[in-house]
């Protein structure tokens, strides 16, 4: 009877025995992202097809140990079927590579070898003045490289100060792009505008309230020679009141040609003409000479704009940053068409003359900002149906303005 529970005992221990696996079960817990964590017994079991291929005495199963392999030299493959590479093979330094039956071997130390082929360098559609052995135009400071180069607003105020004169108020807003014609180094300004006027009208004259400028300049400089640059203008326009878009009066083409003498950069001569479609003056010359002697202080003495401009010490930022005064010199010649109040199609001219003083903080690559005050005199208005000249009272000028 004592047999029994030892065999019983014997029998249970060999039937635990049986129930173990083969492999020892790790006794670290499983990964905190999932997963199952094999034990190091497990043999290694490869991917891809085919033997690893020994390189210089050793067997490469992934990356040699160091880093990065080494070149490879790809498998062949059979058509139409997924790209595989059996193994890394490394490679001698400077061993050619088989490219599309070409060997490929790099430069020398020396660079590129002599005999390497040339290539033929873009020529542009239409030369540019340095491959002509020219001096490349001036570089206005705050032109811009891309497409975008300026936006302006403008508000204008010259007050009725009589019963009998004529008041205005004027905004005019303007943006200012640039392609190239036919080179990046000469390109077009384009600037379209639009302007309103807001009239404080006389008794004896039946005006509108309201006029309009809807326009749009096409601005070219080019370099002619060493000394010569040529600069042409075409601005297409309506010029209308509130009523009057379609008429024929209303769209003008006006423009202006100029020669500019620049023997250096301190000086430049101008000389040329401004076409006014149907204006007071239609032909209104230009004319004068440009010194600039340093970067403190600019005489832009044509006419009809003259200007004369002193940097201020006060600048934060020379070059980037700066505080100009200035005198400046504007003659107005202007041309609508408009409807007097009875319906009837008619002619509006205005001209005048105007000395300012302007206070302007201009920032490279920013807002800039000006302040003027001015007077106005030689004002003179007339009308197509009766033709008669009006002489108005003089009057004064405040303006402001926004350049980005």
């Amino acid at each position: 009877m004592r047999r029994l529970p030892a065999c019983l005992l014997i029998l249970l221990q060999c039937s635990s025995a049986a129930a173990q696996s083969p492999y020892p079960t790790p006794s670290a817990p499983p990964p905190a992202w999932g997963g199952y964590a094999l034990p190091s017994q497990i043999p290694y079991q490869p991917t891809l097809p085919g033997n690893p291929i020994s390189a210089t005495g050793q067997v490469a199963h992934g990356l040699p140990a160091g880093g990065m392999p080494a070149p490879i030299v790809e498998q062949s493959t059979v058509p139409g079927s997924a790209y595989t590479l059996s193994g890394p093979v490394a490679l001698p330094p400077q061993s050619p590579v088989p490219i599309a039956g070409q060997p490929w071997q790099p430069y020398p130390e020396g660079g590129i070898p002599p005999d390497a082929p040339v290539l033929a360098q873009e020529q542009p559609l239409l030369p540019f003045a340095p491959e002509l052995g020219l001096r490349p135009l001036p570089r206005p400071a705050d032109a811009r490289d891309g497409f975008f180069q300026k936006a302006r607003f403008t508000a204008t105020w010259i007050p009725q100060l009589d019963d009998d004169s004529l008041g205005w108020t004027d905004l005019r807003s303007e943006v200012s792009v640039a392609l190239p014609f036919f080179t990046r180094q000469a390109p077009i300004v384009i600037t379209p505008s639009y302007e309103v006027h807001f009239l404080d009208r006389p008794a004896a004259f039946d005006l509108p309230p309201r006029l309009h400028d809807l326009a749009i300049d096409f601005n070219h400089f080019r370099r002619v020679t060493n000394d010569w640059i040529a600069n042409v203008a075409v601005t297409p326009g309506i010029y209308a009141d509130d009523h009057s878009f379609d008429a024929d009066e209303a769209l003008r083409l006006n423009g202006r040609a100029v020669a500019i003498y620049d023997p250096s950069p301190e000086w430049k001569g101008v000389l040329g003409v401004t076409y006014v479609h149907g204006g007071w003056a239609k032909i209104v010359p230009i004319v004068g000479v440009v010194y600039e002697p340093n970067d403190d202080v600019k005489y832009e003495l044509v006419f009809p704009r003259p200007r004369v401009a002193w940097r201020l010490p006060m600048s934060p930022v020379p070059g980037r940053d700066e505080y100009w005064f200035y005198v400046l010199g504007e003659f107005a010649n202007a041309i609508w068409a408009i409807e007097q109040s009875d319906g009837t199609p008619d002619v509006f001219a205005s001209r005048d003359f105007r000395v300012i003083l302007g206070l302007e903080r201009k920032i490279i690559g920013g807002l800039s900002h000006r302040l003027e005050v001015g007077y106005v005199f030689n004002r003179e208005i007339k009308l197509a149906s009766d033709g008669r000249e009006v002489d108005l009272d003089d009057s004064l000028l405040l303006r402001v303005g926004l350049v980005y």
